[in-house]
């Protein structure tokens, strides 16, 4: 009778007990080698310690660094969790780290998958490369306005209409985006945000834009609007004209007396993930419900990113209250799953699609920035502990086991009594 009961005990277990949560963890760091453009006084004597954001290939499975100390784009191999090269980093291709980042160069980065990566740099230009050579086609480098409009900061690519949408986001005196062919390279239209012509008045800049496939729109992160309040989405078609816009103060399903938005990714059905500049909070948008779900417990994003295979999204929470996390947060039921400290002003984040492996920056240190895990600098690598077999499963397991050794027990009485 014991085995028996074994068994049942097990199949009772499978029949409460609910799936257990895979965790992430740091399992490996990767150097950043200094370039030959890694010559200015800030840097700190070669190491990294100034960067933007970082951007994954899923078809080639590498991952793409804005690295302004080395003036180049660095490239990580996530097959290997190896660094394999860069973009730049001799020759001045790229303004490097400058006084100010405004001016300082590259900074935001896409890729075209398989074909092309987009860098923008401080003098208002964006520089195109070639996948896999390296070499820049001829309407390379592209100027989205004169050298005293500054960076071109954050950008995303649309693949229906083969657009690229690029934002100045520190001009003066309102910043502005430039819907880009990317094709031929030639800047379409130019989307001031000034409050005129529809769209907001963005009074503190704009950051990190998405495309939605789902809604067949681009999305652009705003602080600020009209100098006060916790900032929104403004919502743009293919042509770029601003649509909506998502005001945080005022939409329904969550209350926020801070947010900054800053970091911005399309997730699943039409829903996008907002990284919160300020505050211990961060926002999932329901464009189509013209709703929001206020999550807590992570919060001072800058980059934010989805991964849709396992429907999570990423946040680097340089400035939470509790200080510098990776956050995690399960996009269906909104929930947040996991928080794992990060490093001082560690702000990009990017995922691998196949491993599910998260590459997070973490810069050397200097000043007020500190790092105790690579102090000079590297491309850290969270990845996934290897799955735990959910609770109803490891049950049925116990039970086969026991059903095993009760059936075993009865064919050893049947031949050996004893």
């Amino acid at each position: 009778m014991k085995y028996r009961h074994t068994a049942i005990a097990a199949l009772m277990l499978g029949m409460t007990a609910g799936p257990a949560l895979a965790q992430y963890s740091l399992v490996t760091t990767i150097q950043i080698p200094a370039s030959p453009d890694n010559t200015n006084p800030v840097n700190a004597g070669g190491r990294f310690t100034s960067y933007d954001i970082a951007f994954s290939d899923p078809t080639t499975r590498l991952i793409y660094l804005a690295d302004r100390s080395n003036a180049s784009v660095d490239i990580f191999s996530a097959i290997t969790n190896t660094y394999v090269g860069r973009l730049g980093g001799a020759g001045g291709v790229f303004t490097g780290q400058t006084a100010t980042t405004a001016t300082s160069g590259p900074d935001g980065v896409v890729v075209i998958p398989g074909q092309q990566v987009w860098a923008g740099d401080g003098n208002s230009t964006a520089r195109v490369f070639n996948i896999p050579s390296g070499t820049q086609p001829a309407y390379s480098p592209i100027a989205t306005g004169p050298v005293s409009a500054q960076r071109v900061d954050e950008m995303i690519y649309d693949p229906n209409s083969h657009q690229i949408l690029a934002a100045n986001n520190a001009a003066a005196p309102a910043p502005f985006l430039s819907l880009i062919n990317a094709t031929t390279g030639a800047v379409t239209r130019t989307i001031t945000f000034n409050g005129l012509n529809g769209t907001p008045n963005a009074t503190n800049g704009i950051e990190q834009p998405a495309y939605d496939s789902f809604t067949n729109r681009f999305y652009v992160s705003v602080p600020q609007i009209n100098g006060s309040g916790p900032g929104g989405v403004a919502q743009l078609d293919t042509a770029g004209n601003v649509t909506h816009f998502f005001d945080f103060a005022t939409l329904s399903g969550g209350t926020l007396s801070a947010c900054g938005p800053t970091g911005l990714a399309a997730g699943a059905g039409g829903n996008l993930i907002v990284g919160c500049g300020d505050g211990g909070s961060s926002v999932i948008l329901h464009a189509a419900a013209n709703s929001i779900a206020v999550i807590n417990g992570v919060g001072g994003e800058d980059q934010v990113w989805y991964d849709p295979v396992r429907k999570r999204y990423f946040l680097s929470a340089r400035n939470n209250p509790g200080g510098p996390i990776l956050g995690i947060i399960d996009a269906e039921s909104e929930t947040l799953l996991q928080t794992l400290a990060s490093s001082s002003g560690a702000h990009s984040v990017t995922v691998d699609e196949v491993s599910g492996e998260v590459f997070m920056a973490f810069g050397g240190n200097l000043g007020a920035v500190t790092n105790s895990v690579c102090p000079d600098g590297c491309m850290a690598v969270f990845g996934l502990a290897a799955a735990v077999p959910e609770p109803d499963s490891y049950a049925m397991m116990l039970a086969g086991l026991g059903l095993m050794g009760l059936a075993a027990t009865r064919r050893k009485r049947k031949s050996d009594p004893d």
